[in-house]
């Protein structure tokens, strides 16, 4: 019995080397794949945040600031876009200026009316637009 499992450890630790090798060779022979394979992984998650910002930026069309009730509402949309700006590095450096124009319309809601709203939004959307194509030529390959 002992000999056999000398055996069957001989045989794992022979497979698990032979593993190794593979998985080493495999790394340095496709290190470009790989890499694209990350590459896309990044990409496609930087694009989930930017969707997600887009749509919180579509609810905030369906609420006026003139209206009291609503106002609530758009506070609470912009929040969450703060909220997700600092929370990601690389939204937080593209909208440095506007997140405190946020930030200061959100903290004092007598400031907030209907036309720096859609100023705002107008601003966010640009911003996203241009991040996008960013995006999309990092994607490719263009600089």
């Amino acid at each position: 019995m002992d000999k056999f499992m000398g055996w069957v450890s001989l045989i794992s630790n022979i497979i698990t080397i032979f593993a190794s090798g593979l998985a080493i060779y495999i790394f340095f022979a496709k290190k470009e794949e790989i890499s694209s394979v990350f590459s896309l992984l990044i990409n496609y998650t930087h694009q989930l945040s930017l969707s997600e910002v887009r749509e919180k930026i579509e609810r905030l069309n369906e609420y006026n600031a003139k209206d009291t009730d609503q106002c609530e509402n758009i506070v609470n949309i912009f929040n969450e876009i703060i909220g997700q700006i600092r929370g990601n590095e690389s939204l937080k450096r593209h909208f440095s200026g506007l997140l405190v124009s946020m930030e200061q319309m959100v903290a004092d809601r007598r400031r907030l009316t209907e036309p720096k709203k859609r100023a705002l939004v107008s601003e966010l959307r640009e911003r996203l637009r241009h991040l996008n194509v960013s995006s999309i030529d990092g994607l490719v390959g263009d600089k």
